[in-house]
């Protein structure tokens, strides 16, 4: 049985593998990335992999106490290789 961490490194992985391979895609994943400067390569690669446009991604607890936007019921959470799930807009 494939693990939920195992999922989310082969999403990951796959998803590298397809930016590199492709110079228009390259460019897109740059574009995401430089978005969410502040984190790793490997969970900007899992944040692109969900939501190409997301502009901002932090967890339920930021968006909620240091933020001051409440997350609607039913939002969708994205994979994270952290022990929270990241919520990205």
């Amino acid at each position: 049985m494939i693990t939920k961490y195992q999922m989310i490194s082969a999403l990951a992985e796959d998803t590298a593998r397809q930016v590199a391979k492709n110079g228009q895609e390259w460019t897109s994943y740059l574009t995401t990335a430089a978005r969410l400067y502040k984190y790793p390569f490997h969970e900007q690669m899992l944040i692109y992999a969900q939501r190409l446009d997301a502009t901002a991604c932090a967890s339920i607890e930021i968006w909620n106490e240091k933020m001051n936007c409440w997350v609607n019921r039913g939002e969708i959470g994205r994979a994270s290789c952290r022990e929270r799930v990241l919520l990205a807009v």
